[in-house]
């Protein structure tokens, strides 16, 4: 349980990573935003899948494109990043309180 919730954490720390790229690469002519997919890995931990953006952006003057980042969305990706992070640790919390309770009730004299 445990590596799935490390995996968990790494993989939100990406996708905030990523939209914290696009964000600050919003202005920069041709760049096509990261997209970042978190996924079930296949022995049962957290995975994240990244790609870059194919849409293209409006031509500008001198023969480049607009940048395709959509801000909304990138906020929106920062926010789930913040509530899977606050989702992960509360299940470590969790689990290191269920785990400090068991120690105690199985103590020889208490």
């Amino acid at each position: 349980m445990t590596d799935t919730l490390i995996s968990a954490l790494r993989a939100n720390s990406t996708l905030l990573a990523n939209a914290s790229s696009n964000v600050a690469n919003m202005n920069s002519r041709d760049y096509k935003p990261l997209r970042t997919t978190i996924t079930e890995g296949a022995t049962g931990g957290v995975e994240t899948v990244i790609t870059r953006s194919v849409e293209q952006g409006a031509p500008t003057e001198d023969g480049h494109q607009a940048s395709t980042v959509d801000l909304p969305r990138e906020f929106a990706d920062m926010i789930l990043a913040q509530r899977g992070f606050e989702s992960a640790l509360a299940a470590i919390r969790t689990r290191e309180d269920m785990m400090a309770d068991l120690m105690e009730t199985l103590s020889p004299g208490t």
